[in-house]
């Protein structure tokens, strides 16, 4: 896990799609708090992870709770004037590979905020 950690980390710092080829399993399920359905295959959560990184500004994690498969990590952010707080639980595979990524967020006005913001940065983007 501490590797996967460390590029997940690497990732968010710089914002490189590349870092993400070698950190998701080619079958990852994204499980976003924004869309009704998981989505599932690495391309598509590139795109969900891409997105979310451009519409949550100021984030940062603020606590982890780490195993050898699984992760919690609660984190801070900003969308607009709001201050967003929520958790990415991470579970990896058998290569050490993010096989299931769930994002979970709060207050109920920052996730509005949220979907409109990626609705509009995934029909710009994709």
């Amino acid at each position: 896990m501490n590797e996967t950690l460390k590029r997940w980390h690497q990732f968010v710092a710089t914002q490189n799609p590349d870092l993400l080829d070698d950190i998701l399993a080619e079958d990852c399920v994204f499980h976003s708090p924004v869309v009704w359905k998981p989505k599932t295959g690495r391309p598509v959560v590139k795109i969900f992870l891409m997105a979310a990184s451009t519409v949550l500004k100021e984030f940062e994690y603020i606590r982890e709770v780490v195993n050898e498969k699984n992760a919690v990590l609660e984190f801070e952010a900003r969308i607009g004037e709001l201050t967003v707080r929520g958790v990415d639980l991470l579970k990896l595979d058998q290569e050490g590979r993010i096989i299931d990524f769930e994002v979970m967020l709060r207050p109920a006005n920052a996730i509005q905020a949220i979907s409109v913001a990626m609705s509009k940065a995934l029909t710009i983007d994709h």
